[in-house]
């Protein structure tokens, strides 16, 4: 009886299965960034930037984008910030970042999903977008 106030005192019961409780919540995410303040990049539109947000976060083609760059964009110890409109590897242009996609799904095959032409073309529209908001 002793252990078991113990365990509750330290919110641990459930925690460790010992009751119905259920599993512990997921841990929550950061908000995705917010698409009134994205806008279409020049030569693309803005269903490849809503198509590449779908990829970026793993709702198509096995996107698997925001592992490396974090849910909301802002980077991680793996991936570059994306929102800030500072770019590592080429110019920020729409076909510096589609080489910069390419290349990375080259040099660690599918790791970035199963994407085809179009999911290449829609996230790098995403990117764009992302370094470019509006506020």
């Amino acid at each position: 009886m002793r252990y078991r106030s113990v365990a509750l005192a330290l919110g641990l019961y459930g925690a460790l299965g010992l009751c119905d409780a259920g599993p512990a919540p997921a841990p929550s995410r950061p908000p995705r960034p917010a698409l009134q303040f994205l806008r279409a990049p020049p030569g693309g539109t803005w269903a490849q930037v809503l198509q590449g947000d779908r990829v970026f976060h793993g709702e198509r083609a096995g996107g698997r984008c925001s592992a490396c760059h974090g849910w909301d964009a802002k980077g991680t110890p793996t991936g570059n910030d994306l929102t800030t409109g500072l770019w590592i590897w080429g110019d920020g242009s729409l076909r510096m970042i589609k080489a910069t996609i390419l290349h990375n799904m080259a040099v660690a095959p599918g790791m970035d999903g199963a994407l085809a032409p179009a999911d290449v073309d829609a996230v790098a529209a995403y990117v764009w977008a992302l370094g470019h908001q509006t506020r």
